[in-house]
């Protein structure tokens, strides 16, 4: 018992990278259409492109509009706590782990740590895959399992990712929390866990859930020491925000008058996203 209380400790304090990388992608803002230069034969925009990207924007918009109407006040019944935590978790952010990630992606070449990525995504499938069935989104886990057994075999135990760039099969982004919420779990009170970052009720419970479907809890609790798996941790959220170019967390926090509320309605609203694009959610259920 005592060391399942040590690594879960060290679990929880590894994840950190993790964590924020998967809400930095989750949160990220899709970059305008256009930007790259993207021209026709003639090297100026056609119409047809000019038009349709105005609706899509247009679109893009309306759907933003509509989350916010939509989104309830958030509950918030331990502010002074949360701020606290916001601010330790800035503060270990940008003195600690930034350098860390810095100096590590500067030293690994991209497609190496793309590898690594891809192979510690192969061995989570059963997270995405048992949440696909949680869901009953039974062509979501044919689909996992699907990626699973082309990666591993084909893309040489899941350090490549051929499911994906041979055969267009994507990933399906699930999880407990998105489960709970699918089913209409109400998300409780915001609260900001050390290391962790910006979480629910609802979401913290999701977390125990998924920890508990990823085999690398039990290989690291059955077979590596605390410190092994606070390594082993650390060295996959490292690797997997090193890959992030862009730094969600700081362009949502840097120019925001309160950067406290910005990351809680960036996080609330990201989440109740992906709840609704859950494969049959159904809105009128109470």
């Amino acid at each position: 018992m005592k060391n399942f209380v040590v690594v879960t400790f060290f679990l929880v304090f590894a994840t950190f990278f993790l964590l924020t990388a998967s809400r930095a992608e989750n949160l990220s803002v899709p970059a305008q259409e256009g930007s790259s230069g993207e021209t026709g034969s003639n090297g100026k925009f056609s119409d047809k492109d000019t038009a349709n990207k105005d609706e899509e924007a247009e679109q893009t918009e309306a759907e933003e509009a509509e989350m916010e109407q939509e989104i309830p006040p958030i509950k918030d019944a331990f502010p002074t706590f949360n701020r606290a935590m916001f601010t330790f978790n800035d503060k270990a952010f940008h003195y600690f782990f930034k350098p860390v990630y810095t100096g590590y992606n500067s030293m690994i070449p991209e497609k190496a740590r793309v590898s690594v990525r891809n192979f510690y995504t192969n061995i989570k499938m059963p997270v995405r895959f048992f949440n696909c069935l949680f869901q009953a989104n039974f062509k979501g886990a044919g689909t996992e399992m699907t990626r699973f057994v082309i990666n591993s075999t084909v893309g040489v135990a899941g350090f490549l990712d051929p499911a994906k760039s041979k055969f267009h099969i994507e990933k399906q982004d699930r999880d407990f929390g998105q489960t709970l919420g699918k089913y209409k779990m109400e998300s409780g009170t915001y609260i900001v866990w050390p290391f962790i970052g910006p979480s629910n009720t609802r979401d913290t419970i999701g977390l125990l859930g998924d920890g508990a479907l990823n085999p690398l809890t039990w290989i690291s609790y059955f077979f590596l020491t605390p410190i092994e798996s606070m390594g082993n941790y650390t060295y996959e959220s490292v690797n997997d925000v090193s890959i992030d170019k862009g730094n969600t967390y700081e362009s949502i926090t840097k120019p925001a008058i309160d950067p406290y509320i910005a990351l809680q309605d960036a996080y609330t609203q990201n989440r109740m996203k992906k709840i609704k694009e859950s494969p049959n959610y159904d809105e009128t259920i109470d």
